[in-house]
C-alpha cells in the first residue's frame, strides 16, 4: 500500500477532541460515513483501525452476490455418515 501522509489538528467536539481524517485517506481504506473504528496507542501512536463487522445472517453474507445462472452439473456429497436424512 502507498504511503500516504498528511497532517491534521486536534479540534474541540463537545466535552471531547476530534481529529478529521482526509478525504485522501477515506477513499484509500474505502471507509463510510459514521464508520467505527477502534483506538488503540501503540508504542506512543494513536492507531484507528476500521471495525468490519461480520455478517448477521445469511442475506447480509451474500447481498453483494450476483448469481451467474451457470451449472454444470449437480454436486454430489458422498454417504451420508451421521444422522442426515437421506434424499
Amino acid at each position: 500500500m502507498a504511503l500516504i501522509q498528511a497532517q491534521t489538528r486536534l479540534a474541540k467536539w463537545g466535552n471531547s477532541q476530534a481529529a478529521r481524517i482526509p478525504s485522501q485517506i477515506i477513499k484509500k481504506l474505502q471507509l463510510a460515513d459514521n464508520q467505527e473504528l477502534d483506538v488503540t496507542v501503540e508504542n506512543g501512536a494513536i492507531v484507528l483501525t476500521p471495525v468490519r463487522k461480520q455478517p448477521a445472517n445469511i442475506h447480509e453474507l451474500f447481498k453483494d452476490w450476483h448469481d451467474d445462472g451457470i451449472r454444470e452439473h449437480e454436486l454430489d456429497w458422498g454417504q451420508a455418515t451421521g444422522d442426515e436424512l437421506p434424499w
